[in-house]
């Protein structure tokens, strides 16, 4: 089970950069992934898309929509996200640190 993250503070893993490097030698498979997903939290004003992120998700809006409608399931996503104390957190003790992940 993975470790809670908090946005904007998030870390990969060893074995996840090496996939999402491999995953852009494949003929940009997994950026071109990226790129929906970024646009939905440029919506939100979480992120700021570059140049070339921008030019990508028009492309591949006009490839059938597959940008705008991946975009959409990571859209629904971010709507169902929760901010706020997790339900069953208890407060540590006076003095002691949160924990962070």
């Amino acid at each position: 089970m993975s470790q809670p993250q908090q946005l904007g503070n998030g870390q990969s893993t060893s074995w996840e950069k090496f996939w999402y490097v491999l995953g852009c030698i494949y003929f940009g498979a997994a950026y071109l992934s990226k790129v929906p997903a970024k646009k939905a939290l440029s919506e939100y004003g979480l992120v700021e898309l570059t140049g070339a992120e921008k030019f990508w998700y028009v492309i591949e809006c006009i490839a059938f929509g597959s940008g705008y409608f991946s975009k959409v399931i990571f859209k629904k996503a971010l709507s169902e996200v929760r901010f706020g104390v997790p339900q069953g957190y208890t407060a540590p003790p006076a003095g002691q640190a949160p924990y962070t992940g």
